[in-house]
């Protein structure tokens, strides 16, 4: 299996993101040497050069390594559309007769002609993505899976279980970004959720809709809908291909006898015609709830067995970034979560809040995109006051550049917590300890898109100075 039979070299223009990385990841082990660009150090981008990969952090023409200049028509050109339009070497390579793809257009050409699941959705694809790629790594079918995020004990976004040449099934996320889910036509889709987001690219909620719709339309096979989501696009099966919903109540698939616990959610699962009782899921939530049903409704549809489905949900080992325990002992539970949306905020709050309802909650969130800020702040801020304190922190720009007009204090001003701090950039660990002294048990929240899960490991160790000495 070669994704790209033509080339020997395959140059990355943001290597570093969660994407470009799975995809680099991919052809390498077909045996491409991979070259890459990112703006800056990262866990993620270290993994890759312990790979063997080179990566340069230097967005300059003089900066492109000669193999790369040496060989145009044998070097591939992958890009992520959060480059700037004005980068150097993007415009050079554009200029000077490479071919280059987006990081969806490559993602396209390397699955579209394979049998593939495309989960999209505004939160929740990635979730139920990982659960249904562990499923099927489980199994006897040869699968690969794109997973927008690091899977504990696979400490990786890319998986598989056979050799490359042998996939019988490819699992992906379909980004909404920039509309990059319509490169794809999967056989089998997931719609997890459609909430306004991405409003830079779409304008208009409408916009949004009428895209997913387009993505769903492509879909050769099962179109499998959150029941919100279906109701929102008014979908019925009528010119789609066949289409269930699921949910936790008025849907075709849905969830019984439900109890959450901190570790776990215990459920039956109601299908079209399928009963599996007494499913033990090892993530808290109702929301975590809904993406298993998602994910074992598409492995019953691939030909797992409820047997299977049961042992594999129950060994399904976490991932980073979502609901993830950093900490747990008797002073306090540090949990780390990559929520950036009012909507995935308000269910991870409520979740932490049913486990811990004696707890003092606090949240310590970065904003990301100055674009989403400005979108949601009021949402933001009633969202996040369903903790008891919240740390605010800068917002973290990503692709944009700053606007002046736009920043954390506009979610700070809709807050309605007991305790609400403007953090002062780099400011976060010297003022922690003084909002950890008041209360028996501390259950603090690390949430967002940006780079706060690199300040984690400094959390945590500030908490056990403070609370547990």
């Amino acid at each position: 299996m070669l994704s790209f039979p033509a080339y020997c070299f395959i140059y990355f223009l943001g290597i570093g993101g969660i994407g470009m990385s799975a995809l680099a990841r991919l052809l390498a082990a077909q045996g491409y040497t991979i070259v890459g660009y990112d703006k800056a150090a990262s866990p993620l981008v270290t993994q890759l050069q312990n790979a063997g990969m080179f990566i340069h952090f230097t967005d300059s023409v003089t900066a492109i390594p000669s193999v790369i200049r040496q060989h145009p028509t044998k070097t591939l050109i992958i890009y992520t559309p959060a480059i700037p339009s004005d980068s150097p070497i993007l415009n050079y390579l554009r200029g000077s007769g490479y071919t280059m793809l987006s990081r969806a257009e490559a993602l396209g050409s390397i699955v579209n002609h394979l049998p593939t699941v495309a989960i999209a959705g505004t939160h929740g694809k990635t979730t139920a993505s990982a659960i249904l790629a562990h499923m099927l790594y489980e199994s006897t079918l040869a699968m690969l899976a794109f997973v927008g995020g690091i899977m504990h004990r696979y400490n990786s976004n890319i998986i598989y279980n056979h050799t490359l040449n042998q996939v019988q099934v490819v699992i992906t996320e379909a980004d909404e970004f920039n509309k990059s889910f319509l490169q794809l036509t999967p056989s089998h889709s997931i719609v997890t959720s459609i909430d306004p987001d991405h409003l830079d690219t779409y304008a208009t909620v409408a916009t949004l809709q009428e895209n997913f719709k387009q993505f769903i339309k492509q879909s050769k096979q099962t179109v499998l809908v959150h029941a919100k989501a279906a109701n929102q696009l008014q979908l019925t099966t009528h010119g789609y291909s066949p289409l269930l919903t699921y949910g936790l109540n008025n849907a075709v698939i849905q969830a019984d006898n439900i109890r959450i616990a901190a570790r776990q959610s215990v459920f039956d699962y109601i299908g079209d015609g399928v009963t599996i009782k007494e499913i033990i899921l090892p993530l808290p939530g109702s929301y975590n709830i809904e993406n298993a049903l998602a994910a074992i409704t598409m492995g019953l549809t691939l030909g797992l067995t409820e047997a299977h489905v049961r042992a594999s949900i129950a060994s399904f080992p976490g991932m980073q970034r979502r609901f993830d325990y950093i900490a747990r002992n008797e002073k306090f539970v540090l949990i780390d979560d990559y929520a950036h949306h009012p909507a995935e905020i308000a269910a991870l709050l409520s979740t932490v809040r049913h486990i811990y309802p004696n707890g003092c909650i606090t949240a310590i969130f970065q904003p990301h995109l100055f674009s989403r800020t400005a979108d949601f702040y009021e949402a933001f801020g009633t969202t996040l006051s369903i903790a008891d304190q919240v740390l605010l922190l800068p917002i973290y720009p990503a692709r944009e550049v700053a606007v002046p007009a736009i920043s954390s204090q506009l979610i700070y001003d809709c807050l309605s917590c007991k305790t609400k701090i403007l953090v002062e950039d780099g400011k976060l660990l010297t003022i922690l300890p003084s909002y950890m002294r008041q209360h028996a048990y501390h259950v603090v929240v690390t949430i967002g898109a940006g780079d706060i899960g690199t300040m984690v490991p400094a959390i945590a160790a500030v908490l056990a100075q403070q609370l547990l000495q």
